[in-house]
C-alpha cells in the first residue's frame, strides 16, 4: 500500500468509512480474519445458492479493497479498511462465468448504492459492441456508479489486448506495475489499429500477498491465511480502494469527477499511454487534486487513405478549489514507430485560466497525416504555477492500407445466394502485413469486405431446410487461393459443386454423414471452415478446390452407415468411412475388402448397460468431421469397418445405466493404414489401474506428470469420469507431497532426482460398476532431473489376459491369467524385469491364494486361477518388479465374472 499512499491516506483519517463498494468475483471467505466484518450485502448470481468462494480469486481481491488486516497485524491491510463491501458471486468456483451473470451483478450493484464496483474480470474474446461493456457505459450514466475493471493479461499479444468490459469508455481501467513502478509483462494494452485508449492508470499488481480463502489453492501459498498472487485483478481493486477512499474525502465526487481525479494525479511510469494511461495512481495526489480535467481524449480512427482530415475534440478543466488556477498546455505524442508526432496536434490556446469553482476549455485538433500508421498517443499535460499538474492521455489511430475484395456467390442453379449464406476470408500469408480475417456478409449474393492486401481463402456455407426444419441440402462454396494485394473480384461458383456419395460391400443405410473443412493461415493463427454432421436425408455438395500454396487447406469428409435392423435391435455391423484431402476433394466414399479395415469390436460390460458410440477419424493438423452417435448394448461383439488410412482413428463412448450417463471411455487410438483384420475392445476384457498410452507418466519443464488411469482395458483404452470415487496420493523420497480426490498429479522433481511411490484407489460405490468395483494401483519409480522436455520416466506396468473372457465378462472357473510387464514406451533407465507375482480370490478380496507363476520371458508370466465351485467372481492381485527397485501393484475387485 506504500506504492499508492494509502497510509499517508489513513493517517489524515481516509479509510474508506461510509463508502460502498462492491466486489464482483467469484465470492468471499467471510471466515477470513481480514473479511469477517466486512460485509455489508452478497448475492449470487452463479446458481451455487451461496456466495462462498470455493475458487479464491474473490477473496484476495475482496481483501486488496477493503481487507482489515487483521490476520497479519496490519501487513496486509486493504486500501479502504473502513468501506462497506457489497459481495456478488458472479464467477464459478473454477473463476469462469456467464456474461448475463456478470451483467446481472452489475445491475444488481448499482441499485443497491455502490459508489464503486470492482472487476477483476474480463474476456478477449467478445462481440462488438460487448453487451457487459455497454452495461457498464449504461449503468454508470444511470446510477453515477464509478465501475473499476480489469485491463486483462494478455500483454503477451501487445497492442490491443485490453479485454471487455475493460474496453467501456466510462469505465476506469486497470493496467499492473510492479514493485519498481514498471509496467508488468502481462499487463494488456490499448492502442493497435482501433487506438483504444485503455487501460487508464496502472497500480500495483505483482506478486500481490492479500487473503486466502480457507480450502483453495491458486496462487502461491504463503501460509494458511495468505496467498500471493499477479494480474490486472489485483492491480484493480488497488484503485477501487482508491476510489473509495477519495469518496469519503470528497463526497461531491460523482463518477467521472473520481476518475479524472485518479487519472488527473497519476504519475508516469515512463511507459507509453497504451501501456500506463495516465500513469500509476497515487491516493493522496488524488485527494489533493483540485483541478481535474475529461479524463481522456480519443479522436478514434483515421480511415485509409490518409488525405488530410482533421478530427476536433474539447478538454474540460474543472477546478474545485478556491483560487483561480492558470495552466500551460503542452501536448506530447509518439507515433506508432516511437517517433515525435505532436504536430499532428493543435491547440486553440497555449494556457487556460481556470476560475475558482468552475471550469474552461481548449479545443484540440489532430491533423490525419503526421506520424506513422498505427497507434499514435501520449498525453496532454497542464502545468499551473503553483505546482498543480493535470495529465490527460489522448490518442487515436491511423488505419493502415485496405483494400476492396469483393465475392460474388451463386448456388447450384447459378443463382445468387441468400443473406443467410455463411461466409470468411481468411488471409493466408501474415508473414506479408499481418494477420487478418474477416467474416463476409450477402446481399444479392455478392459481400464486400475491406482487407489487408494480400492472399486470401474466401469460402462460404449454405443450409437449405425442408419443411420440418431438418436440413436437406448443404453446399460448401470456395474459390481456393485469391490474390487481393489489390482491389479483386471472386466468384464463388456452386454450379460446380459435385455430391458427396457412399458404396458398400455389404447392405447398409447411412447414419450420417459428417463435414470438417478448415482453411488455416501460414501462421497456424488465423481460420475458417465449417464442422457439421448431418442425418441421412442431407445431400451433401462441394466445390473442388486444389490444395493450398500459401497456409493449410484440410477437408475431412466421414460418412457412417448401419446394417439393416428392425425394431430395437443392435446393427451387426458398421462403417465409418472416410477422407482426408488437402484442398476440397469430393469423395465417393466406399466400403469393401480393398478400401477398409475390418475391426472386431468389443463392446465391454464391467459398467452400466449401454455405450453411446462414436469413431473418429483424425490426422495431424487437421480437425475431425462429426459421426453418428449409436446406443450400443454392453457385450456386443461385431465386426465395425473403417477405411484404411494414414491416421488415426478414435473409438469412444459415454456408458449409461438406464439412461443416465456414467462413466466415459476411450480405446487405444490405432493407426490402420492397409486393409485387413483387427481385434479392438472398448471398456472390455479384465479391467485393471494402468499407465495408459492415451494419458502417459511424463516430465516436462522440470515437473512430472502423473495420469494414472484407475480403470485400462485390454487394449490400452481407459475409462474416465468423475464420479469414480478416486483417490490419488503421491510420496516424494519417502514424503506424502499431494493427496487429491483426482488422477492427476503435477510434482516438481528436485535437483539429483527423486524416488516416487504414486497410490491410486478408486471405489465409486454405484451399482452400475458390475466389475471392477474396487482397485488399486501402485507404482515406485526413480525420476532423474537431468532430462529434457516429454522424458518418459521408467515406471513399470502390467496388463493381463484372462483366457476364455467372453463380452460379458465371464470367464471358466477355471482359466489361465496371463501377465505382461512392460515399461513406458520410449523410457530412460529401463532395466530387467526382475519378476512378477499374482493372487486371486473368490470373496471380493476376503481371502486371497498365491498363484503359481511361470516366466515367458520378455516379461511375460502365466498362471492358472481355479475358482471353486459356486463362486461367482474372480478378484486379482499383481506384483512386479524390475532390478532398479521399480515395482507396480494392482488388485482389482471382482476383475471377471465366473461362468
Amino acid at each position: 500500500m506504500p506504492q499508492i499512499g494509502a497510509p499517508e491516506a489513513w493517517q489524515a483519517g481516509f479509510t474508506g468509512e461510509g463508502v460502498t463498494v462492491a466486489v464482483l468475483d467469484t465470492g468471499i471467505d467471510a471466515t477470513h480474519p481480514d473479511l469477517d466484518e466486512v460485509v455489508a450485502g452478497e448475492r449470487d448470481f452463479t446458481g451455487k445458492g451461496n456466495v462462498i468462494d470455493g475458487f479464491g480469486h474473490g477473496t484476495h481481491v475482496a481483501s486488496i479493497l477493503a481487507g482489515s488486516g487483521d490476520a497479519s497485524e496490519g501487513v496486509n491491510r486493504g486500501v479502504a479498511p473502513d468501506a462497506d463491501l457489497l459481495v456478488g458471486k458472479v464467477l464459478d468456483d473454477d473463476g469462469y462465468g456467464e456474461m448475463s451473470g456478470v451483467i446481472e451483478g452489475m445491475e444488481w450493484a448499482a441499485a443497491e448504492g455502490a459508489d464503486v464496483v470492482n472487476l477483476s474480470l474480463g474476456s478477449l474474446y467478445f462481440d462488438d459492441p460487448s453487451p457487459d461493456a455497454v452495461a457498464v457505459d449504461e449503468l454508470t450514466e444511470q446510477y453515477g456508479t464509478l465501475f473499476v475493471v480489469a485491463a486483462g493479461n494478455d500483454g503477451d499479444l501487445g497492442q490491443g489486448s485490453v479485454g471487455s468490459p475493460g474496453i467501456a469508455a466510462k469505465a476506469l481501467t486497470v493496467g499492473a506495475v510492479d514493485d519498481a513502478d514498471d509496467v508488468t509483462p502481462f499487463s494488456s494494452r490499448g492502442g493497435a489499429d482501433a487506438g483504444l485508449l485503455k487501460p487508464d492508470v496502472v497500480a500495483p499488481g505483482d506478486g500481490i500477498v492479500a487473503a486466502r480463502a480457507a480450502g483453495t489453492t491458486a496462487g502461491d501459498v504463503v501460509d494458511d491465511l495468505h496467498v500471493a498472487l499477479s494480474g490486472t485483478s489485483m492491480a484493480t481493486p488497488h484503485v477501487a480502494g482508491a476510489a473509495a477512499v477519495l469518496k469519503q474525502a470528497r463526497p461531491d465526487l460523482d463518477a467521472t469527477g473520481l476518475k479524472s481525479a485518479l487519472m488527473g494525479s497519476a504519475e508516469p511510469t515512463g511507459a507509453d499511454v497504451w501501456s500506463e494511461g495516465a500513469g500509476r495512481i497515487t491516493v493522496p495526489g488524488a485527494i489533493a487534486q483540485q483541478v481535474t480535467a475529461t479524463p481522456s481524449v480519443s479522436f478514434g480512427t483515421f480511415s485509409w487513405p490518409h488525405d488530410g482530415d482533421s478530427a476536433a475534440r474539447t478538454v474540460t478543466y474543472t477546478n474545485a478549489g478556491s483560487d483561480e488556477v492558470t495552466l500551460a498546455l503542452a501536448a506530447d505524442v509518439t507515433d506508432s514507430a516511437d517517433a515525435p508526432a505532436t504536430d499532428a496536434i493543435t491547440l486553440s490556446a497555449d494556457s487556460v485560466v481556470v476560475p475558482a469553482g468552475g471550469t474552461a476549455s481548449v479545443d484540440m485538433t489532430v491533423a490525419d497525416g503526421p506520424g506513422a500508421i498505427g497507434a499514435i498517443g501520449g498525453t496532454l499535460v497542464a502545468t499551473g504555477t503553483d505546482g498543480t499538474t493535470v495529465r490527460t492521455p489522448v490518442g487515436w489511430a491511423k488505419e493502415r492500407e485496405y483494400v476492396n475484395l469483393t465475392v460474388r456467390a451463386v448456388d447450384r442453379a447459378g443463382e445468387p445466394v441468400t443473406a443467410d449464406t455463411w461466409g470468411a476470408a481468411i488471409k493466408l500469408d501474415p508473414e506479408n502485413g499481418g494477420l487478418f480475417g474477416t467474416n463476409l456478409w450477402f446481399e444479392d449474393g455478392v459481400a464486400t469486405a475491406r482487407v489487408i492486401p494480400g492472399i486470401y481463402s474466401p469460402v462460404a456455407f449454405i443450409e437449405t431446410l425442408g419443411e420440418d426444419g431438418a436440413v436437406t441440402d448443404a453446399l460448401f462454396l470456395s474459390s481456393g487461393e485469391v490474390d487481393a494485394t489489390a482491389d479483386a473480384e471472386v466468384l464463388l461458383d456452386g454450379t460446380t459443386a459435385r455430391e458427396v456419395t457412399t458404396s458398400t460391400h455389404r447392405p447398409a443405410e447411412l447414419a450420417s454423414l459428417g463435414l470438417s473443412v478448415e482453411t488455416e493461415d501460414s501462421a497456424e493463427v488465423a481460420s475458417a471452415g465449417v464442422n457439421v454432421t448431418y442425418g441421412p436425408g442431407t445431400n451433401l455438395g462441394l466445390t473442388p478446390v486444389p490444395a493450398a500454396t500459401h497456409g493449410d487447406y484440410d477437408t475431412i469428409v466421414q460418412a457412417t452407415l448401419l446394417a439393416p435392423t428392425t425394431g430395437d435391435e443392435v446393427a451387426a455391423y458398421r462403417y465409418d468411412l472416410a477422407h482426408h484431402s488437402e484442398g476440397v476433394e469430393v469423395p465417393a466414399l466406399r466400403g469393401d475388402r480393398r478400401t477398409t479395415v475390418a475391426v472386431d469390436t468389443t463392446y465391454g460390460a464391467s459398467v452400466g448397460d449401454t455405450h453411446l458410440a462414436q469413431r473418429l477419424y483424425w490426422e495431424p493438423g487437421t480437425i475431425v468431421a462429426g459421426a453418428a452417435i449409436e446406443p450400443v448394448p454392453v457385450g456386443t461383439r461385431r465386426t465395425e469397418y473403417v477405411t484404411a488410412l494414414p491416421g488415426r482413428w478414435y473409438l469412444g463412448s459415454e456408458i449409461q445405466e438406464d439412461g443416465v450417463g456414467v462413466v466415459l471411455t476411450e480405446a487405444e487410438r490405432h493407426v490402420w493404414s492397409e486393409p485387413g483384420r483387427v481385434r479392438q475392445g472398448l471398456a472390455a476384457g479384465a479391467l485393471a489401474p494402468g499407465i495408459s498410452t492415451i494419458t502417459p507418466v511424463t516430465q516436462w519443464g522440470g515437473r512430472l506428470s502423473l495420469a494414472p488411469t484407475s480403470r485400462a482395458d485390454d487394449d490400452g483404452g481407459v475409462l474416465w469420469g468423475s464420479d469414480v470415487g478416486e483417490r490419488l496420493r503421491v510420496w516424494q523420497d519417502g514424503e506424502l507431497i499431494d493427496d487429491v480426490p483426482e488422477p492427476y498429479s503435477f510434482p516438481t522433481v528436485p535437483e539429483g532426482g527423486a524416488d516416487y511411490r504414486m497410490l491410486l484407489e478408486s471405489t465409486p460405490g454405484d451399482p452400475a460398476y458390475r466389475l471392477a468395483t474396487s482397485v488399486t494401483g501402485e507404482w515406485t519409480f526413480h525420476a532423474r532431473s537431468d532430462v529434457g522436455d516429454d522424458a518418459v520416466p521408467p515406471l513399470l506396468d502390467t496388463t493381463w489376459d484372462v483366457r476364455g473372457l467372453d463380452p460379458s465378462g465371464s470367464a471358466p472357473g477355471t482359466t489361465r491369467v496371463r501377465v505382461d510387464v512392460r515399461h513406458q514406451d520410449g523410457a530412460y533407465d529401463v532395466s530387467q524385469v526382475e519378476g512378477a507375482r499374482l493372487w486371486w480370490s473368490a470373496d471380493d478380496g476376503g481371502t486371497w491364494h498365491q498363484a503359481t507363476v511361470t516366466a515367458l520371458g520378455d516379461g511375460g508370466y502365466v498362471a492358472t486361477v481355479r475358482a471353486p465351485a459356486g463362486a461367482e467372481h474372480v478378484s486379482l492381485k499383481v506384483e512386479a518388479w524390475d532390478e532398479a527397485g521399480g515395482s507396480v501393484a494392482k488388485t482389482v475387485v471382482r476383475a471377471y465374472a465366473v461362468g
